[in-house]
């Protein structure tokens, strides 16, 4: 056995044999193959096509507040560090700088570097660790030049904090210039989106005229996972204070903005400036399972007019990061912003009982409407069934009702959530209510205001009352019959006593949805939706592609990083689900079309055959008087004597 204490030098070991290359032993067992010319280029133009560069060179004259002659070129630009990262993410690898420097250094070819603008390497009288060293320091450096133009949250993040300085950085926070920048964020993730859905043929693009979309939140990890709680931070600073000494002390956090994430339980959306106040250790939290991270907001393509019939594929058209419990329904709005710019008419807009259920109208509803989207959700108990109303009518699962409306139809949906009723006889409620429903005069407009009418008036009337007068042209037919419960007008409302009134739909507990709550239509399309963006964040998620959820694939701090991180990522998903699309679509066109002729059998190619009428060069002819004679075509009405096997005399 060998001393602990020797130094392992083997001046005399032959190195040149053995099952190592020289090629993995410089590149430290990491692949050093090229990568092809045509991929660097096409990457390349993936980035110029978006936008981005522009945007980035107009926020960084913004922020310029020198003049001077400047100092000494970048080695690496903004194009080429992002086109390193996007071909890292296309190869599934981790999105770490390191990797990227040794990409940009080792694996293009001269044409490439030259594309990207990047030095030749000349490194045979350099010391192999200082030109690594030297690529991946200019190579940080390119990336933090351009998170510093994104960064909301600018702090210190390499080393860990006292909570005392936690709260320091978090009293020092500028939340104007966060706002700023924050819209820097995600119109930087909005433009390389937009460049992937463009990147669709157009058939794609515009397979439906209207874009419909369904967006929810999903869980995504930072490099540091040592949190706090805004409810306890002073007590943890009063302690510290006690102590004195930091070395008695464990390390504290390092990233001041992040946040809980509550993967099972009760979540929070609190409003702008308001303080998360979510503690793991607080009483009844043990129940809960607690993350300390970022969420990714994400909104994915789905089709309300052929739910599931896949005629385009499912991408993300509208990405934001954010802190978790902060401004849900505020991300959400900005989606649906974010995805008016497709150049699509606004469609529905799905979401789970997070958003349109929970929501106050002035944060989620309101805004929502003016973007064009209509919206599409599940409520929760406390909100099926009659939930107030307005001029004597009765608002109940997101539609305004007639007064004398039969309680069992507006009570049907609490009814099947507590099972008093089967969800067939839910389904034939849900239906005979729609007669009930008030008349549209006058469209919703953008602010919710819409002018509604009896559902007794006008020329095609869908229930009879004695107050009301049938016009003369209604068609003649059975339909339910209104009964109020008294006819004196000082007991009638506006809907009973004049031809309509203006309803404000964002007052409604339950929001007005695009399609019938309950009905068929509104189950098919609600979970195909669900469907959809739920299986788009578990293969966002999942291990050997973009693995968003990992913060291991891309160790830059921070929360700006993190999206430009993601957001590359997302690119990445986009082209693989496009791809992948085109090519099922082309499998399947393949089996659709008209079978080619089968080839001939070998039997009917070498012998003759007195069935299928063929000699034994495959020609539809006989031989006749013999292998000399001459060939003439078979009849396929005659006989089959004539036809003679070619090795016959």
């Amino acid at each position: 056995m060998i001393a602990n204490d020797v130094d392992y030098h083997f001046p005399d070991l032959d190195l040149t044999g053995g099952g190592i290359s020289n090629d993995e032993i410089l590149g430290r067992g990491r692949t050093t193959d090229l990568v092809s010319d045509a991929a660097v280029a096409m990457v390349e133009a993936r980035v110029r096509k978006s936008g981005v560069l522009e945007s980035l060179e107009r926020w960084k004259a913004e922020d310029c507040n020198t003049v001077g002659m400047g100092g000494r070129p970048a080695m690496i630009s903004y194009r080429a560090v992002l086109t390193a990262l996007l071909l890292l993410a296309r190869e599934s690898a981790p999105m770490h700088l390191r990797r990227a420097a040794f990409l940009m250094q080792v694996r293009l070819s001269p044409a490439s570097k030259e594309l990207l603008g990047l030095p030749q390497s000349h490194d045979a009288f350099i010391p192999q660790d200082a030109s690594r060293n030297r690529w991946y320091n200019n190579t940080v450096r390119a990336f933090q030049r351009m998170n510093a133009l994104l960064d909301p949250y600018p702090q210190e993040r390499y080393t860990a904090k006292t909570y005392e300085q936690i709260q320091e950085i978090l009293d020092a926070h500028d939340a104007v210039r966060a706002e700023k920048y924050k819209a820097r964020l995600d119109e930087f993730s909005r433009l390389f989106l937009h460049m992937t859905f463009m990147e669709q043929p157009r058939e794609l693009r515009r397979a439906s005229a209207k874009l419909d979309v369904s967006f929810d939140q999903t869980y995504v990890g930072t490099p540091t996972t040592k949190g706090f709680s805004h409810n306890t931070i002073k007590d943890r600073i009063a302690v510290e204070r006690r102590v004195g000494d930091a070395g008695q002390l464990t390390p504290g956090p390092v990233d001041a903005f992040a946040g809980w994430h509550i993967k099972n339980g009760e979540r929070y959306d609190h409003k702008k400036n308001e303080k998360d106040q979510t503690n793991p250790n607080s009483k009844g939290a043990k129940s809960v399972d607690y993350e300390w991270g970022l969420v990714a907001n994400l909104a994915v393509r789905v089709d309300s007019e052929k739910p599931g019939s896949k005629r385009f594929p499912s991408l993300v058209v509208a990405a934001s990061l954010s802190i978790p419990n902060r401004e849900v329904a505020e991300e959400a709005v900005n989606l649906l912003r974010s995805a008016t710019t497709l150049g699509l008419q606004p469609g529905v807009a799905d979401a789970d009982k997070q958003y349109w259920a929970n929501s106050v109208p002035d944060r989620l509803l309101r805004p929502a409407l003016l973007t064009g989207f209509t919206p599409s959700t599940d409520y929760k108990i406390d909100r099926v069934g009659v939930k107030g109303g307005a001029h004597g009518a009765l608002y109940a699962d997101g539609d305004v009702y007639c007064p004398s409306t039969p309680k069992s139809h507006l009570e049907a949906s609490k009814d099947l959530q507590t099972g008093v009723i089967d969800i067939a006889t839910y389904r034939a409620r849900v239906q005979a209510r729609k007669d009930w429903r008030l008349h549209v005069k006058q469209k919703a407009t953008g602010n919710g205001k819409v002018i509604l009418r009896c559902p007794a008036l006008g020329p095609s009337p869908t229930v009879t009352c004695p107050l009301r007068e049938m016009m003369v042209g209604a068609a003649k037919k059975a339909r339910p019959h209104a009964e109020p419960e008294t006819l004196e007008a000082e007991f009638l409302d506006t809907i009973c006593t004049k031809h309509s009134a203006s309803f404000d739909l964002t007052e409604m507990m339950a929001p007005q949805q695009a399609f019938d709550y309950g009905s068929q239509e509104w189950e098919d399309f609600h979970e195909h939706a669900r469907n959809t963006v739920e299986s788009e964040n578990n293969q966002l998620k999942a291990s050997g592609d973009e693995d968003i959820e990992t913060s291991g694939r891309r160790r830059v701090r921070g929360f700006s990083a993190a999206q430009i991180m993601v957001t590359l990522l997302l690119v990445n998903h986009n082209i693989r689900k496009i791809a992948s699309f085109i090519d099922d679509l082309r499998k399947r066109t393949a089996k659709s079309a008209p079978a080619e002729p089968a080839p001939l059998r070998r039997r009917d190619r070498v012998w003759a055959n007195r069935y299928t009428k063929t000699t034994g060069n495959g020609d539809l002819t006989v031989l006749r008087g013999g292998t000399g004679s001459t060939r003439t075509p078979v009849d396929p009405g005659g006989s089959d004597d004539a036809l003679v096997h070619p090795l016959r005399t």
